[in-house]
């Protein structure tokens, strides 16, 4: 299996990681001259802190088994790296099919109008309840551009809990949102409830029975997240169930959003697991949806006007990726040097973020 891969990391020899993994840099150790183009592409690597690899794995025979087992292999030997230094290390197939291209979404003018308009309103509110909204729409953001699943659905799940939460929680009594508050009470209200819930269990059962005193006190007197949230997004989205089915009712596989949203934050998913990823990976599409259109339904709401939130239309580039027309072909593929030239002119501008 040959692959390429990226890292922060420059590492001036071919070295052999565990179970087999080969990583031959594509750049100069050291710079001997300053006229080559191989110069020029090492001198760009340092400057940008993105260092280009040739990688390969033995792999007996392309079982469907046994190259999720490689996969596996190559994520475990390059996350280990990590235990060493701060580097980060990315990879990806070396040759793949030439049958997809990349995908754009079609902006009408009309597109455009709204969006200026609604910009105008978020201006208008307090300042937390216009921070409290372009943070949840920075969430969306970073979801939809994220490239690893697990983050890609969290950043999608925050988007949704962080204004959510703002909402119920700490938008002050002068709130664009104040309609859109399931419950009507402000924050020190439900603080002064919630503790006189928990004195008058706690008088009842402390003596008798105290693990039970807090056992009842937690569920009768403290509202979990996800009950918050369901209730508050039940509420926003009024007799629409299709969303709180999506996130708290549908399972696929045995877990709901919620649930997913639950293993992924509280460590129970295997990073390292290809299938996991890309399950979740299936499962974020859905999640950004929702999201969206929850951040449509609240600013309808406060705007006053009804609101789409269709993604548009999609097209299908009909050129392929550059990185998709590398075949394992003599007269493409020259070998590190030219892997140097291709790779790095390629991924420079799109990871900047990343180093």
């Amino acid at each position: 299996m040959e692959f390429v891969v990226l890292s922060n990391a420059r590492v001036k020899r071919p070295v052999t990681l565990p179970g087999g993994i080969t990583l031959v840099p594509c750049f100069q150790t050291e710079l001997e001259s300053a006229n080559s183009r191989i110069s020029e592409l090492t001198l760009e690597m340092m400057h940008r802190g993105c260092f280009v690899y040739d990688g390969w794995l033995p792999v007996d025979d392309w079982q469907a088994d046994t190259v999720c087992e490689a996969i596996s292999t190559i994520d475990s030997a390059l996350a280990v790296l990590v235990l060493r230094t701060s580097a980060w290390f990315s990879w990806e197939p070396k040759y793949s099919p030439i049958v997809r291209g990349g995908m754009c979404y079609d902006l009408e003018q009309q597109d455009v109008v709204q969006m200026n308009q609604l910009a105008n309103s978020v201006n208008e509110m307090n300042e937390k309840d216009s921070r409290a909204l372009l943070s949840s729409i920075g969430w969306l953001s970073h979801s939809v551009r994220a490239s690893e699943a697990p983050a890609r659905f969290l950043f999608a799940f925050l988007s949704i809990e962080a204004l959510a939460t703002h909402i119920e929680g700490t938008s002050g009594e002068v709130s664009a949102f104040g309609r859109l508050r399931c419950e009507k009470l402000n924050g020190q209200q439900r603080k002064e409830r919630r503790q006189e819930c928990i004195r008058n269990i706690m008088d009842q059962l402390l003596d008798a029975n105290p693990e039970k005193a807090v056992e009842q006190a937690y569920s009768q007197c403290v509202v979990g997240l996800g009950q918050r949230l369901q209730a508050h997004l039940t509420h926003v989205f009024g007799g629409e169930t299709h969303p709180i089915e999506l996130l708290f009712k549908r399972r696929v596989d045995g877990k709901t959003l919620y649930d997913l949203r639950h293993e992924i934050a509280h460590g129970k998913m295997d990073a390292l697991s290809q299938a996991q990823r890309e399950a979740v990976f299936r499962r974020a599409r859905d999640l950004e949806r929702i999201a969206r259109r929850y951040i449509f339904e609240v600013l309808g709401n406060v705007v006053g006007c009804g609101l789409e939130s269709g993604e548009g239309q999609t097209l299908l580039s009909v050129t392929p990726r550059l990185r998709e027309g590398i075949v394992s072909n003599e007269s493409m593929y020259k070998g590190p040097i030219d892997m140097a030239e291709v790779y790095s002119s390629m991924y420079m501008d799109s990871i900047r973020g990343s180093s």
